[in-house]
Parts: C-alpha cells; sequence; structure tokens
C-alpha cells in the first residue's frame, strides 16, 4: 500500500476497520486451482453454446446490480453458481464465499460477457459449472494480479519489499504512484458501482422535464424532453415507458425482453433495435475496436451504449442490468440528442444542446443546495454567484472571481462551485495513465477551482457580507460534478488536501479540506441533513476536519452511520411514475 507517513496515529485502525468491512477478490492461489490463460477459455468457449452461456452470466450479474442496490447479500449468488459445480477446489471456493468473499463482479462478469461474446462457436454442448466458475476466478485473478506481486497472494515478504520501495521514493515518485492508482481506482468505481432505479428515475425529471436553465439558448425548446422529440423524433414519455419496462423486467428476474413487450409503437421498438442493440456480428466489431484502444478491463462504453444482444427474433438479452436501466435514464439518453442533431448536420443544435447540459446541470446542484440550506438552523443564507459578484465588485467592468454559490452560516461559508466535468473517455475506461488523470485534476482543480475558492475566501475575509470583514470566517469548500465525474475514496480525499496545499497556504487552519462530490454525494447530503440528528453544517465541519481523509461513505461507514436517501429523490420519482401511468392513459 502507499506510504501514509503524516497521517494522524489512528490512522491505522480507521484503515484496518474499514478493510475488514470490504470483501476480497477470490483468487486462483487462494483456492489452489491454476488459472485458465486467455488462451485456455477461448479454445474452450469455441466448444460451448455461447448463447446459453450468455444468458447465464447475464442472469448472475442482474441479480449482482440488484442485490448491490438493494440488500447487498452477494452471497447467495456466489453460492448458487457453486452448488452444481464438482472438483475437489470446490469446497475451497465455498468456504471462502461463506467467508463474505467473493468472485463474481461486474468486471469479471463483463470480461467473460465479452470473451462468449467474441467466441466463434456453433456448438451445443453446454458450459458446465465447474468451467464456469474455474473461468470467472480465472479472469479475478488477471484483474487482480499487481506486477510488483509474483501471485495473486502476496507474501509478508513481498509486502515488507514494496514498503520499503515506497520509503525510499522521492515525493515526486509516490504523486506518480497515487495518480495512477487513482486512475485506476476510478475507473473501477466507475465500471462497478450500480444506482438506484429511483435515483435514476429522480435524476432523469429533474433534468428532463424542468424548464431549460435560463441560460440555455432558446431554440432548445421548452425543456430537454422536447429538445429529445425534436432531435430523434421519439416522444421522451414513451422512451422511459420503455425504460420502465426493462427495470420491471429486471425486478422479475427476466433477462430476456421481448420489443413487443416494451413499447407498442413501432419507431419505440425500432429505435431500441437500432440504437440500444446489437447482434453477434456487431458485437464482434465494436469490441475488436475496444481492443484496439488498449486493455479491455475497464472499458464499458461498448456496453452502456449496447446494453442488449439482438437475438434477431425480436428479443432481447439484457447483458447487464444496472446499464440497461441507466441508458434510459442515466446520461447516455443526453448522448443520443447530440448525435441525432449530429447525424442530421445540425451542429449548432448539438453544441447548444452540450452547453445546455451544463446550465441544467448549475440549476439542479442549485436546487440541491437550496432545499439543504431550507433545512439547516444554522445556514443564514443560499448566496448565489450573481448576489457574490454583485456584492464585492469594486471597480464597474472588473467582476471578482467567484464561486457558484456561498452558504452563510455564522462564522462559518460553505463554498461551492458546480462543473459540469465527467472524465474523459480514456480516463473512465482505465485506458489514460496517471499523468493524464494528474493533468486533468490540475486543470480543473489546483489551477481552477482552488484559486477560484481562495480568491472567494479574501473576499470574504476583506469585504465579508454588507460591508462588514470576516477576517475569522471558517471555509468548507467543495466541488460538485456529474456522477459520470471522479468517484471519492480516501485517495483522492488525500490528493485533493495535497493539491490545495499551496494555493489555501494563507488560510491553513480556517479552512477546511477541499473535496469533490459527484451530484449523487450531494444527494446523499441532502438526505444526512434530512435524517441523521444534528445539523448538516455540523456534520460537514466534522466531516472535513476529520484527521482521516475520507470520502462521504467512508466517514460514514467508520461512525456506524447510514446512507438515507433524500425526500427528494422518492418523491420525484413517484412524480415521473404518475406522469408516465397518466400519460400512457391518456393516449390510449
Amino acid at each position: 500500500m502507499l506510504d501514509l507517513t503524516g497521517l494522524p496515529s489512528e490512522a491505522e485502525s480507521v484503515l484496518h476497520s474499514m478493510q475488514q468491512n470490504q470483501p476480497v477478490v477470490i483468487v486462483t492461489d487462494t483456492v489452489g486451482i491454476t488459472a485458465l490463460s486467455e488462451g485456455e477459455r477461448r479454445a474452450l468457449l469455441a466448444e460451448i453454446d455461447v448463447s446459453d452461456a450468455l444468458a447465464r452470466v447475464a442472469d448472475v450479474q442482474a441479480q449482482w446490480d440488484v442485490a448491490s442496490t438493494t440488500h447487498w447479500n452477494l452471497k447467495p449468488l456466489h453460492l448458487d453458481l457453486l452448488l452444481p459445480a464438482s472438483g475437489d477446489w470446490v469446497p475451497a471456493v465455498r468456504a471462502e464465499v461463506n467467508k463474505g468473499n467473493i468472485f463474481a463482479t461486474p468486471q469479471v462478469m463483463v470480461q467473460f460477457m465479452r470473451e462468449l461474446l467474441e467466441a466463434d462457436s456453433t456448438a451445443s454442448k453446454k458450459l458446465a459449472a465447474a468451467e464456469l466458475v474455474r473461468s470467472l476466478i480465472s479472469i479475478a485473478t488477471e484483474q487482480q494480479l499487481d506486477p510488483e506481486f509474483e501471485s495473486g497472494t502476496p507474501t509478508p515478504a513481498e509486502f515488507r519489499a514494496l514498503d520499503q520501495k515506497y520509503k525510499a521514493m522521492t515525493p515526486e515518485g509516490l504523486q506518480s504512484v497515487l495518480h495512477q492508482t487513482l486512475h485506476d481506482q476510478s475507473a473501477a468505481a466507475l465500471f462497478n458501482t450500480p444506482r438506484k432505479i429511483e435515483c435514476l428515475k429522480a435524476d432523469a425529471f429533474d433534468f428532463w422535464y424542468s424548464p431549460w436553465a435560463a441560460r440555455a439558448h432558446d431554440s432548445l425548446g421548452v425543456a430537454p424532453a422536447e429538445t429529445f422529440e425534436s432531435a430523434t423524433g421519439i416522444a421522451f414519455d414513451d422512451f422511459l415507458r420503455a425504460g420502465v419496462a426493462v427495470a420491471e423486467a429486471i425486478g422479475a428476474d427476466q433477462t430476456v425482453v421481448s420489443l413487443n413487450d416494451l413499447s407498442d409503437d413501432e419507431r419505440m421498438r425500432s429505435y431500441i433495435a437500432e440504437n440500444m442493440a446489437l447482434d453477434l456480428a456487431g458485437f464482434r466489431e465494436q469490441l475488436a475496436a475496444d481492443r484496439a484502444r488498449g486493455d479491455v478491463k475497464l472499458q464499458r462504453y461498448t456496453f452502456t451504449r449496447y446494453p442488449f444482444l439482438d437475438f434477431g427474433d425480436g428479443n432481447l438479452l439484457i447483458l447487464r442490468a444496472n446499464w440497461a436501466t441507466e441508458r434510459f435514464f442515466g446520461d447516455p439518453a443526453q448522448l443520443d440528442v447530440v448525435a441525432a442533431f449530429t447525424s442530421k448536420g445540425d451542429k449548432t443544435s448539438a453544441k447548444r444542446f452540450n452547453e445546455g447540459i451544463k446550465y441544467q446541470f448549475e440549476d439542479i446542484v442549485g436546487g440541491a443546495l437550496a432545499r439543504i440550506a431550507a433545512r439547516s438552523a444554522r445556514v443564514d443564507a443560499l448566496v448565489p454567484e450573481s448576489e457574490l459578484e454583485a456584492q464585492w465588485t469594486e471597480k464597474k467592468g472588473q467582476k471578482p472571481s467567484v464561486c457558484d454559490w456561498v452558504l452563510r452560516a455564522g462564522p462559518v461559508a460553505i463554498l461551492v462551485d458546480a462543473t459540469h466535468h465527467p472524465l474523459n473517455a480514456k480516463l473512465a475506461q482505465g485506458i489514460g495513465d496517471g499523468e493524464t488523470y494528474d493533468a486533468d485534476a490540475a486543470m480543473i482543480l489546483t489551477d481552477g477551482k482552488f484559486k477560484q475558492f481562495a480568491s472567494v475566501m479574501r473576499l470574504v475575509r476583506r469585504l465579508g457580507w454588507s460591508g462588514l470583514p470576516q477576517p475569522d470566517a471558517i471555509f468548507i469548500p467543495f466541488v460538485v460534478v456529474p456522477n459520470s465525474g471522479t468517484p471519492s475514496s480516501m485517495l483522492t480525499e488525500l490528493d485533493y488536501g495535497q493539491r490545495a496545499q499551496q494555493v489555501f497556504a494563507e488560510f491553513q487552519g480556517r479552512v477546511a479540506r477541499p473535496t469533490v462530490l459527484r451530484l449523487q454525494d450531494l444527494q446523499l447530503l441532502e438526505g444526512i441533513s434530512e435524517y441523521l440528528p444534528g445539523d448538516v453544517v455540523t456534520f460537514l465541519y466534522k466531516w472535513r476536519k476529520f484527521p482521516m481523509p475520507l470520502s462521504m461513505y467512508e466517514f460514514l461507514d467508520v461512525h456506524g452511520k447510514p446512507r438515507p436517501v433524500p425526500k427528494h429523490i422518492l418523491r420525484t420519482a413517484a412524480a415521473l411514475d404518475r406522469r408516465l401511468d397518466q400519460n400512457s392513459s391518456e393516449s390510449r
């Protein structure tokens, strides 16, 4: 692990507590079997019924996605996989599973799906249960292998040697290791983590059905849903109804759906078939392009764009449940609009829509902050950018550098800036590198938002509020990015603190470590403001000043606190369901 010298004395116990709660991925060395190489797996798959195996793997992946958004009990699906398996090594795997360890992770399952789709087989032989489990554990072993170690189960001597290597490194060398680790970790988190259907529905309603933000171009229409229909020719209600049908099928343990069951509109059925599904030949072409781009371990865009395998008979196989629901309710629908405008040669509308996304995102963040502020007894005011500029402009025509909002809470000033900055395709799919990650973070944070926050802190100290300087103000700064931005972790928190150290040097002792929240993290903060005891300002202060640099999720876990879903999510998801039900009834 990385050298954490300089962290507080309690760091070791906190880390130990966090590690104890994390399942371990089972590798071949742990259970005493030899890993099947990629070539050996390819030979095996060339002799089996690929369609049957794909359906079985898709079913397991659906069980994982449902479990990890509801009860988080992953043991049953692993034990079910092992139940029909035979071999002297199976009891060892079962023992690991009973300890809470895993092998059928999304990364592993999707890699195996990829290999099945690439297999050139017309055989009818069924893949044996033992062959399936061994293949999955073999892939897990490949993915877990660290070049610093000889096997998937490093020895104490290897750990000691790595520790000595890190201790001998220069600070710059350690930073390079951290950035590469963050590159890998961010792509893995984006790949693996599913979201609750209620959250997806609420986000869709907030984005698509709210009026366009004031700064969006008038040509886009009244709301993004109208823009979607203008670009694609598909009514957005019909689009989401098909998504609801997919979600309901998943909830009923179905992995094969009929296009006729998704929509009674031929245009909608054609849209799904042409834009969301590929047949076997189409997948092979796309997957070959993936391999040409680099390591496929964390590449997911082919599957997020095309989450269905078209059997050619009007039926579709849901390859991954979470990506199928996100295809309708998540960000991919925004890409459909851009693609539709571009295919018509209307690059102007495509550009305006992309710009509108950024403005709409800022409005959504502002709405969440307003609800958080309204529930806090400590927040005196939520001051938007326009008021900050008006209050602190000293020379006409020279606007000061300010953030999007400040939540005033007595001596505490919570500084917030929203930036619609998804990770780019290479970083998001694990085919970039640490240097690229560092350059991206430096551009957005170190040389961007953090300097902007420093400007605001100086203005608060020097000019204050209503002409009263606030030299003793305490600052809590954070940036909000979309859910496709960098996921939070202890290592990102460590990195943000190091990046801000020099920029915030003059405020040390009066400023908390800055952080970056994805929209879903801000929504969690809203849930905390509603359900956890105490004021949200107090929670923020305790979290951001905690001796260990932890993400919000880690901080809650360490303190045994739940992750509450805010009422707005539940109300808005229900509002979407009512809209779709009502409009469907009216159209009959």
